[in-house]
């Protein structure tokens, strides 16, 4: 007999305490984990990589790194112990098609203009003087990361950037987080929200916590209609990677495509055209979960 369902059967508080604790001890492993990479294979003094300031390259990849291991150790191995220790279904099936796929890329592409007017008008509210300070270390860290000279470089950041968190955000926030909220509320939509509301918190980003949350709500949405955790993952990972790939240099001219700046008219358009695809989109699934279920019966 293994180790998994072994926590199945135990109350909703045990199982919540159980998967704080694995990420208390997974962050600290994997910190002690890049810690112990950085002494070996690094020439930066280990004090430097806690008072970092950004001045040369090699400094930014010891930071990239810690930060790529900070993610796995915060989201993703703690996250697939708890599923596996509580026999927790993350569903990560493949219950949609190539044209589901295709019209979450499409509502992915469309909706920037709509996210951008939305992120413009977070910008202009006024917020204390400590969120500030947060923002502005992201938007430094942020920047420094975007330096790139090399394809390697480029491949390096989408890891960093765009694969490993859209694979750990979805696994935590829609994966574990949405299905528990809509266990214990037994409403769906307001799961979402409150998902969507954690998700834009966890960033630290308060200029931006709007366009995030938006986002958030798209994503569990697409968890939500489709069933499975890998269409938010997709859809996560093409958000962040268009950003990561159009701040390389030799592909900046099609940087407008995820600009933060929209008219309300692009807006406009970008919201009705998302509206329409989403309505192919559940269609679309709405079909697929009949043949699914149909096949169940035979």
């Amino acid at each position: 007999m293994g180790f998994k369902g072994i926590f199945k059967d135990k109350s909703s508080g045990t199982k919540v305490g159980l998967l704080f604790l694995l990420i208390v001890v997974s962050v600290i492993l994997h910190n002690l984990l890049a810690r112990f990479c950085i002494i070996t294979f690094s020439e930066i003094e280990l004090v430097a990589v806690d008072f970092m300031k950004f001045t040369n390259q090699s400094r930014i990849d010891v930071v990239k790194f810690v930060q790529l291991l900070s993610s796995i150790g915060l989201f993703v191995v703690p996250v697939l112990l708890y599923a596996y220790l509580c026999d927790f279904n993350l569903k990560l099936n493949f219950n949609f098609n190539r044209q589901t796929l295709l019209l979450a890329i499409a509502i992915m592409l469309l909706i920037n203009p709509f996210i951008a007017f939305i992120y413009e008008w977070n910008m202009s509210l006024n917020f204390p003087e400590w969120m500030m300070y947060y923002d502005k270390k992201a938007e430094n860290i942020t920047k420094y990361f975007l330096r790139m000279n090399t394809v390697g470089d480029l491949a390096f950041n989408l890891l960093v950037l765009a694969i490993v968190p859209a694979i750990g955000e979805e696994l935590l926030f829609r994966g574990y987080l949405q299905q528990t909220f809509t266990k214990w509320l037994g409403k769906p939509h307001v799961a979402i929200i409150i998902t969507a509301v954690l998700f834009s918190a966890i960033h630290m980003q308060f200029q931006g916590f709007l366009p995030r949350f938006a986002l958030g709500l798209l994503l569990g949405y697409f968890f939500y209609w489709s069933g499975s955790l890998w269409l938010p993952v997709l859809a996560h990972l093409l958000n962040n990677a268009m950003a990561v790939t159009f701040a390389y240099p030799t592909l900046s001219d099609y940087a407008y495509l995820t600009e933060n700046t929209a008219t309300w008219q692009q807006a406009f358009f970008s919201f009705m055209a998302v509206g329409l695809l989403i309505i192919l989109l559940q269609k679309n699934l709405s079909i697929i979960f009949m043949m699914l279920l149909k096949e169940a019966n035979q």
